[in-house]
């Protein structure tokens, strides 16, 4: 028999189905988790790690960025940390929404700190990132969740292979919070809706992540992850 306490994989991975299956019956018929959950875990177990990741490739690498990240892996850093933004590409179009990852660089003082753009998530990936991310940023005020550590193929990206294998990890900490935050609401709309016609009645949504009558969202949804330099 497996012992659960030492392999709690599983139950991560069923808590990010949960909240992966709420997100496809929501507004996103064509997401199917299933197989990318099966992939996380083998590709978990295989590597001995000590909690669930997900493996993926960046996309459309930026040279420069990737010679950065070479430097950062010949100075003796095996497994670089990036950030990740999400970037609306068509407002109309909330699924087609991208989310690029970047590599922090500070300064000599320590006390400003340069994004790098390395490249994107895939499509597949940027769906079920994209609303944690945002839920990070919300006025709940939960913070960094997931992470994004490269695991290899930056030295073949810098000879012009343009690879970069990432890990996100944390999602099951990621999918609680955001499962928490959908009852909340859900809760909160139907004590306030009065009919379903009400203005306050719950429909869940791909962008659905501020409180009802909050302004938060266009300040989050406006901001350019580019022009950002953090203090």
């Amino acid at each position: 028999m497996i012992r659960t306490y030492s392999r709690p994989h599983y139950a991560q991975a069923r808590t990010w189905t949960r909240f992966a299956n709420r997100l496809r019956r929501a507004s996103c018929p064509a997401f199917h988790p299933y197989h990318m959950k099966e992939h996380a875990l083998r590709t978990s177990l295989g590597l001995r790690t000590r909690g669930l990741v997900f493996p993926t490739r960046l996309q459309d690498c930026v040279p420069a960025g990737l010679a950065r990240l070479a430097a950062r892996a010949a100075g003796g850093d095996r497994y670089p940390e990036l950030v990740a933004r999400v970037v609306v590409t068509d407002p109309a179009e909330h699924a087609a929404d991208e989310v690029h990852l970047f590599l922090e660089v500070a300064d000599r003082t320590g006390t400003i700190t340069e994004k790098h753009p390395l490249g994107k998530l895939p499509p597949e990936d940027a769906l079920w990132v994209a609303p944690l991310i945002r839920l990070e940023s919300d006025a709940y005020g939960t913070g960094p969740v997931l992470r994004y550590h490269v695991t290899g193929g930056e030295a073949s990206a810098a000879g012009g292979g343009g690879e970069v294998h990432v890990a996100i990890s944390r999602a099951h900490e990621a999918a609680k919070a955001w499962l928490d935050w959908a009852d909340d609401r859900k809760a909160w709309a139907e004590a306030h809706a009065v009919a379903e016609e009400s203005p306050y009645a719950y429909r869940a949504s791909y962008r659905d992540t501020v409180a009802p009558g909050s302004s938060y969202g266009s300040l989050l949804y406006a901001t350019d992850p580019y022009a950002e330099t953090e203090e």
